[in-house]
């Protein structure tokens, strides 16, 4: 979505539901709310559209060319059998083995790599209690895993919070956040480990880079499926963690409504100018 803002510039917000996250809206629904929206109807706060609707008025766009450009750095996705990766900050999925196979496998992986990798572990819910206990117990010193990340449903959310607090394994949320609505609501039910934060799956774009700005070593900003205008607001964001992103789009590289500045190995941010912007957007009509 792209709409003018009261200095005459086109802003972008963007709706990229995700199946598997929680509370995510079917597209038919969106399209209807969108419907609206194009002919100036009024919206309610809640409306499906709350996250591009917050991210057109954010202040992610008065970060423009004329802002000087921040470096982000990139954890990037691994395959175990990956073993001539020397990135420093690398992520693998777990939970998609049985767990002592995982365990043992894990340990092998993390021996070939450098003494200062760090390793993000993102098991995307699939863990049990009793396996995250495990895990906990099998790499509580283990100083190269930096997190490991949403390790059980959110429906045990209160027993991972009440664990969080005697884990000597660093744990992360993602999907967690979403289903609470805000990083804010986590923090105040108690959650004391790491925030995988996706803005464009929250509805106040604003209220997810405060929190950022308050707690820039414990935000990590990561990617869905937006398209570029999604993906360069969260580049934008990014600059106010101090963690690596989350973020990548190699599997869209060839493709020719892309912008280049979005695939290099160290990003810049801002990535790309109101012009650029404004001329991709053009090839899409």
């Amino acid at each position: 979505m792209r709409e003018l803002n009261d200095n005459g510039e086109f802003v972008y917000g963007e709706i990229a539901p995700v199946p598997g996250f929680p509370f995510q809206p079917q597209i038919s629904d969106v399209l209807v709310e969108a419907e609206k929206w194009a002919a100036y109807q009024k919206l309610l706060s809640s409306s499906l559209l709350a996250p591009a609707l917050s991210c057109m008025k954010s202040d992610i766009w008065k970060i423009n060319i004329h802002t000087p450009e921040k470096k982000i750095t990139k954890s990037i996705l691994v395959p175990f059998d990956n073993v001539k990766c020397c990135k420093p900050s690398l992520k693998i999925k777990i939970g998609l083995l049985p767990v002592v196979e995982e365990i043992e496998k894990t340990k092998a992986w993390l021996q070939r790599l450098d003494i200062s990798s760090k390793v993000r572990l993102d098991a995307n819910g699939a863990l049990s209690m009793d396996e995250l206990k495990l895990w906990n117990d099998q790499f509580s010193t283990e100083k190269r895993i930096e997190y490991l990340e949403q390790p059980v449903s959110d429906e045990f959310r209160d027993v991972l919070f009440d664990f969080s607090n005697q884990s000597n394994l660093p744990l992360a949320i993602d999907e967690t956040i979403v289903a609470m609505g805000s990083p804010y609501t986590a923090k105040d039910n108690g959650w004391n480990g790491f925030y995988v934060i996706k803005p464009t799956l929250l509805p106040d774009w604003n209220l997810t880079l405060k929190f950022a700005k308050e707690n820039p070593a414990k935000t990590v900003f990561s990617t869905v499926y937006e398209s570029p205008f999604g993906y360069e607001a969260l580049v934008r964001a990014s600059v106010f963690s101090e963690l690596e992103a989350g973020i990548n789009r190699e599997n869209l590289k060839s493709q020719t409504k892309e912008f280049p500045s979005h695939h290099v190995e160290m990003l810049e941010s801002p990535s790309a100018t109101t012009r650029e912007l404004n001329e991709l957007w053009a090839k899409f009509d």
